[in-house]
C-alpha cells in the first residue's frame, strides 16, 4: 500500500502525501482527476444527498447527521479547493525544493531538512492508523449496537438499529430491517474509507507544507545568527546575499500558503463550532449509546486535527518574529553602509506578521483554538434552551 512504501528521497518535499493526492486524483490536468470526480459522485449519492433530501424520524438524529456532514464536508472541502488552486500549490513545492537544493549544500542544514522529511513521513503513517482506529471504533462499536438491538429486542416491539452514519438510504429500512441495515453498514463503511485516505492526505499535505515552511524560517534563522562568525567582508556580503535570496523566497512561499489555505481553514474552523455544538447536543440527548461512540470518535479525530493546525500555525508565526530577533542580534551595524543597507529589507519584512489565516479574518493559532471552544459551547447551551 502507498502508505507503507519507504521514504526513497529524504529531501523530496512531502513525497508520500503527493502519491496520496495522487491516488485520489488531484491533478493539475483535469482529464486526469476521473477518479477524484469518481469519488465526489460516490459521497454525494451515498451520503450528502442522503443527508440533505431524505429526513430523519427525529431531532437528535437531525443533529447527529448534521454533525457527521459537517465533518465530511471539512474534510471534502479541501479536495474541492486544491484543484482549483493547484498553480499555487505547485508553485509552493518548486520553491521549496529550490530552497531545499540552495541550503543542503551545507550538511547540518542538509540534516535538517532529511529529519523533516523523515518525520513528515512517519506522521502521515501513523495519522493514516490513528484514523484507521476512529473509522474501526465507529463501524466496530456500530455493528456491536446493531446486533445487541436485535438479539434483545422484544418481538412485540420495533426497535431502531444503530447506523454507521445517521441518514436514510433511498428504498431501504435501515433502521427497523436487519438485512438492509448491513447493506447500509457496508456502503458506508466503503464512504468512511474513502474520507479517511483523504484524512490522511489533507493532514500530511496541509500539515507538511505548514512545518516545512516553519522550518526553512528556522533554517534562515540559524544562518544569520553564524554572519557574527564570518569575518572578512566578502565572506560576509556573500552570506548575506544567500539570506536575502532565501528570505524572499520564504516570504513567497508564505504567501502562496497563505493563498492555498485561506479557504480551507475558514469551512475548517466554521464547521468545528457547528460539529462541536451538534455532537455535545446530540451525546447530551442520546447518552453513551453506540451512536454516541461513533459521534465521540470522529469528534476526537476533528479536534486533534484542529489543534494541530492551530500549533502548527504559531509555531509559523514565531518562527517568522525569530528573523528579526536574529538580525539585531548581529552586528550588522558595524558592517560598511552598503551592507547595512542590504539588511533593511529582512527588517523592515521580518516585521509584518507570518502565518496563516482564515480567509484573512483571524490567524490561526492557541488562541484561536481557545476561542472556537468557548463559540462552539455558547451555541451548545443555545441550542439546550430551545430545544
Amino acid at each position: 500500500m502507498v502508505v507503507f512504501e519507504p521514504l526513497d528521497d529524504p529531501l523530496k518535499v512531502l513525497p508520500l502525501p503527493l502519491k496520496l493526492l495522487a491516488l485520489l486524483g488531484v491533478n493539475k490536468n483535469p482529464s486526469e482527476r476521473f477518479r477524484l470526480y469518481a469519488i465526489y459522485i460516490y459521497l454525494w449519492v451515498a451520503m450528502f444527498i442522503p443527508k440533505l433530501c431524505l429526513g430523519y424520524e427525529t431531532i437528535p438524529q437531525c443533529f447527529r447527521s448534521i454533525a457527521e456532514g459537517m465533518f465530511s464536508f471539512n474534510t471534502t472541502v479541501t479536495f474541492i479547493m486544491l484543484p482549483l488552486k493547484m498553480d499555487n500549490f505547485e508553485g509552493l513545492l518548486q520553491n521549496l525544493q529550490r530552497f531545499t537544493q540552495i541550503v543542503t549544500v551545507e550538511e547540518d542544514y542538509k540534516q535538517i531538512l532529511i529529519s523533516l522529511n523523515t518525520t513528515i513521513h512517519k506522521f502521515t503513517k501513523f495519522y493514516f492508523i490513528f484514523t484507521n482506529g476512529v473509522v474501526f471504533s465507529i463501524t466496530g462499536s456500530t455493528i456491536a449496537g446493531m446486533l445487541y438491538t436485535y438479539y434483545t429486542k422484544d418481538s412485540k416491539y420495533s426497535a431502531a438499529f444503530p447506523l454507521v452514519m445517521e441518514n436514510r438510504f433511498y428504498v431501504l429500512d435501515s433502521h427497523y430491517n436487519l438485512g438492509h441495515c448491513f447493506v447500509h453498514q457496508a456502503l458506508m463503511f466503503f464512504a468512511l474509507y474513502i474520507l479517511l485516505v483523504m484524512f490522511t492526505a489533507k493532514a500530511g499535505t496541509l500539515f507538511g507544507l505548514i512545518r516545512f515552511c516553519s522550518t526553512v524560517l528556522g533554517i534562515i534563522v540559524l544562518k544569520i545568527e553564524r554572519l557574527n562568525q564570518i569575518g572578512p567582508v566578502d565572506q560576509y556580503t556573500a552570506e548575506l546575499s544567500e539570506i536575502i535570496e532565501l528570505h524572499q523566497l520564504v516570504i513567497k512561499c508564505s504567501r502562496q500558503l497563505q493563498n492555498i489555505l485561506m479557504e480551507i481553514l475558514l469551512a475548517q474552523f466554521t464547521g468545528c463550532v457547528f460539529i462541536w455544538c451538534f455532537m455535545l447536543y446530540y451525546v447530551m440527548i442520546s447518552g453513551i449509546t453506540a451512536e454516541g461512540i461513533a459521534v465521540g470518535a470522529m469528534l476526537i479525530a476533528l479536534s486533534t486535527e484542529t489543534f494541530i493546525f492551530c500549533l502548527l500555525g504559531n509555531e509559523l508565526t514565531l518562527k517568522g518574529l525569530e528573523i528579526i530577533t536574529a538580525m539585531y542580534s548581529t552586528n550588522w551595524y558595524d558592517q560598511p553602509v552598503k551592507l547595512q543597507k542590504m539588511v533593511v529589507p529582512i527588517i523592515q519584512q521580518s516585521q509584518q506578521r507570518i502565518g496563516i489565516t482564515a480567509a484573512k479574518f483571524y490567524y490561526i493559532d492557541y488562541n484561536r483554538y481557545g476561542q472556537s471552544l468557548k463559540t462552539a459551547y455558547s451555541f451548545y447551551l443555545l441550542l439546550k434552551d430551545i430545544f
